[in-house]
């Protein structure tokens, strides 16, 4: 997923882009993994596409767990999971 143009990105001295630390979770496995659920357009792949995005949001939270400064990921996480269940239920997957 391309973030180049992200609207949340600060110019960093050596002129290259990096992300704001609240957003900075976009660049994680299970953020791509996540949008791609969400925008499968083949019904028939969207279920395993949601097991995927799950299973590598599940270990990211684990990851971040004791980390106070991953309070913005771990809130995103939660949106996420949130997202995708309610995916879930409305294509009863």
């Amino acid at each position: 997923m391309a973030l180049a143009n992200a609207p949340h990105q600060l110019p960093a001295e050596t002129g290259a882009h990096v992300l704001a630390p609240e957003v900075a979770y976009r660049v994680e496995p299970w953020y791509e993994a996540y949008m791609i659920a969400l925008f499968e357009p083949d019904r028939t792949k969207i279920g395993e596409k949601v097991r995927c995005a799950k299973r590598l949001m599940v270990s990211r939270q684990r990851q971040t767990l004791n980390q106070s400064a991953a309070m913005p990921e771990r809130r995103a996480l939660d949106k996420a999971f949130h997202a995708l269940h309610a995916l879930q239920l409305c294509l009863k997957l």
